[in-house]
């Protein structure tokens, strides 16, 4: 990491700066909300602030750095992802739960070069939770260092999914399909309403599994190398190589596990991101 030490060290810093910002938010219970794609799809004015937030503090350090980031991907601006330095950032993920007080939304910011992942932050900000990873230096929560569970057998595995934000009729049968076949041979699903958190909870093993489609590259970017370096095994949902910009895919904590899902799960064609 040491050519990208710098970058680290203010990403942990802005991340912390704004997750008070976002704690002190959340504790005013009063959060106006807008939609985007659908009226399930949500942004506040602290997503907004938060995004410009880092961004701001990340250009006047590194002018030359490009970023991919939801809201600014939202005011039509088209996600490109480069070989350049870029940031990938989430400024609430979970935004949702913010607006109604429940207690699972974080910020996310995963930094890559030559499009391969250098290090992850995950500031869970209800909890006080900072998780992080450099590529090759193993997964840390607060410090400690975190592992998979050794979990193989599906029977034996508590697996994470979501409905996600959109709710169109097809997509929705899909996913409610999909889970009522998964459900049929694991010990349960558990869906937190997001997707960074989703994964993190694989990379911490108090879950064995999380897929999903419909998420965007800024919802699992920083997180799935925290899974990665703790030890997890990533993947499209059909167990072929993860495609970042695909809006899809799989964070199983042994390979074993994922050879059990990827036969359960059929493919659904998203719009790509990149």
């Amino acid at each position: 990491m040491d050519p990208f030490k710098d970058e680290f060290l203010l990403a942990t810093e802005i991340v912390i700066s704004a997750g008070q910002y976002v704690r002190s938010a959340a504790k005013s219970q009063s959060q106006a909300s807008e939609s985007k794609e659908c009226y399930a799809d949500l942004v506040t004015e602290y997503d907004q602030k938060v995004e410009k937030m880092l961004m701001s503090a990340i250009s006047e350090k590194f002018a030359d750095h490009k970023f991919i980031a939801e809201e600014m991907s939202a005011d039509g601006n088209s996600a490109a992802f480069t070989d350049e330095p870029t940031w990938i950032i989430d400024p609430i993920d979970g935004t949702t739960n913010f607006v109604h007080g429940f207690p699972a939304f974080a910020i996310s910011v995963g930094f890559f070069h030559l499009q391969e992942p250098v290090f992850g932050i995950v500031y869970d900000i209800p909890n006080d939770k900072m998780y992080s990873a450099v590529k090759g230096k193993g997964a840390f929560c607060n410090g400690r260092l975190m592992k998979c569970s050794p979990t193989t057998e599906l029977q034996e595995a508590l697996i994470a999914t979501e409905y996600g934000s959109q709710r169109e009729p097809n997509f929705l049968k899909f996913k409610i399909d999909t889970m009522a076949k998964i459900v049929e041979k694991c010990h349960g699903i558990r869906s937190l309403g997001c997707a960074t958190l989703n994964i993190i909870q694989v990379a911490m093993g108090t879950a064995d599994a999380y897929y999903e489609f419909g998420p965007h590259i800024w919802d699992f970017a920083a997180a799935h190398l925290i899974a990665l370096e703790a030890g997890a095994v990533c993947s499209a949902p059909n167990g072929s190589k993860m495609d970042l910009c695909s809006r899809k895919l799989m964070v199983c904590s042994t390979k074993e596990l994922r050879d059990q899902l990827t036969p359960l799960i059929d493919d659904y064609q998203l719009a790509r991101d990149c």
